[in-house]
């Protein structure tokens, strides 16, 4: 059997930092009012899907300053605090097509920010997804977490936050995908048991947490597929050989920040290129406002010196 086992009594915390963003200056000129928006999408190479999805963002949110993350876009009645089918389905589905593409086992999905659209995603695409649950940082006791957990600061400005999985969760549903497996190679000599997970976040900035999950992605897994291995032999007495691997093969997005470089990021450092539904190329508080790329920089509705 070939893997990294990890024990949640062995695993040491990783920690991983994200700097504050300023806000690109914009000149009035530059800037599409949100009265023109539809003409400008229409006019754009986006997907359909996309195309929703930004006319949704342009209406509903807006751009200021996080206390954790500096300039950043607001746009919790889209992705948060509310279910919009009418400007997120037809990314969702795009996005389901993309994870099928990659033959997707597992979805992770950061945070409950990210978990709502992450669960869309899941259920469009037939797929079980992990919530990576936000829980405080324990200083006397700052190795208690179970195996995959990371300290990440918090956007919003919470301070640093621990990042974990349901154990529970994650063995239940790695022991249905490897008895699946194990089904289609009853006959073989030696098992291959490859866990191809996927990453998810409403937002991707600077692919600070796309890493971080990507990489507590393999630790959970190898020692999930180990574990489970180690539970179906003594089960069964199949003692064959089982090659493991854990690989994370997609990342899939609403929205994500091309001018942090998170994709050069991601490929140097996974090999992957990320699904998403809008790439910003800026991000504009006076006036509130966003770059896209394929369409401008565009107003959104609730900019007060904006056209209406």
């Amino acid at each position: 059997m070939t893997s990294r086992p990890h024990s949640g009594s062995s695993w040491t915390l990783p920690r991983y930092t994200r700097p504050r963003e300023e806000p690109a200056a914009a000149s009035p000129e530059s800037v599409i009012p949100f009265a023109r928006s539809d003409a400008a999408i229409d006019d754009s190479p986006l997907s359909p899907g996309s195309r929703a999805l930004l006319r949704g963002l342009l209406r509903v949110g807006t751009a200021r300053e996080f206390p954790g993350g500096g300039a950043g876009i607001e746009y919790g009645g889209l992705l948060k605090t509310a279910a919009r089918p009418d400007y997120i389905a037809a990314h969702v589905r795009e996005a389901a097509t993309h994870l099928h593409e990659h033959q997707v086992d597992l979805l992770l999905v950061p945070g409950m920010s990210g978990y709502p659209v992450g669960a869309m995603y899941a259920l469009a695409a037939q797929t079980p997804a992990l919530l990576l649950k936000k829980s405080r940082l324990d200083g006397a006791n700052p190795n208690a977490y179970p195996t995959g957990a990371f300290v990440i600061p918090s956007y919003t400005g919470e301070g640093d936050v621990v990042m974990h999985a349901d154990p529970a969760a994650v063995e239940d549903i790695v022991a249905s995908i490897v008895e699946r497996k194990l089904t289609e190679q009853t006959d073989r000599p030696v098992v291959d048991l490859e866990l191809r997970v996927a990453g998810a976040d409403d937002i991707i900035d600077k692919a600070t947490m796309s890493q971080a999950v990507s990489e507590s992605a393999v630790a959970i897994g190898e020692a999930a597929l180990t574990r489970c291995v180690d539970r179906h032999r003594m089960q069964s007495g199949d003692q064959r050989p089982a090659n493991i691997r854990v690989s994370v093969v997609a990342w899939v997005t609403p929205l994500i920040k091309s001018y942090n470089r998170p994709r050069e990021h991601l490929w140097q450092t996974f090999r992957l290129q990320p699904f998403a539904g809008l790439d910003f190329y800026a991000v504009y508080l006076d006036p509130p406002a966003i770059g896209v790329t394929g369409v401008g920089t565009i107003s959104f509705a609730n900019d007060p010196g904006g056209e209406s």
